[in-house]
């Protein structure tokens, strides 16, 4: 036999979605403006315990030096953000999105793409994928 989905769930299922979707761009906004401010107890607050980051230049840091990192600052300014896309899947979701910036006063962007995995009823990142963007 063969189950329907009823509209009830159908209904639910929509809404949870629709809540995740709205806090993951919460979530990426507030992640974006800890970068700029060096908020690093906003990262202590939103990564997991045992996250990991893939850095531009393709090595591979854990919890404990992003936090040093965030900490101490990019060197960047003017920082923006655009073509965020959030994909909740389930209790995962990727959002990803390019950043632009300034270093040493000279345009800059990284493409990037966080892990995020809705733990004990909120999201933490779990992981984090950066890629340079070449100019043009």
């Amino acid at each position: 036999m063969v189950e329907s989905t009823s509209e009830a769930e159908i209904a639910h299922a929509a809404t949870r979605e629709a809540e995740a979707f709205a806090a993951l761009h919460d979530l990426n906004a507030d992640c974006i403006r800890a970068f700029v401010e060096r908020d690093a107890g906003w990262y202590r607050e939103h990564l997991a315990a045992d996250f990991v980051c893939t850095l531009a230049d393709g090595r591979r840091i854990d919890r404990t030096e992003f936090l040093r990192r965030a900490d101490e600052g990019h060197g960047v300014t003017d920082v923006t953000y655009d073509e965020v896309d959030v994909r909740p899947l389930g209790d995962v979701a990727l959002v990803h999105g390019v950043t632009h910036y300034r270093r040493d006063g000279a345009p800059a962007s990284t493409r990037y793409t966080d892990v995020w995995q809705l733990c004990g009823g909120r999201w933490q990142a779990v992981a984090a994928q950066l890629t340079r963007v070449a100019g043009p």
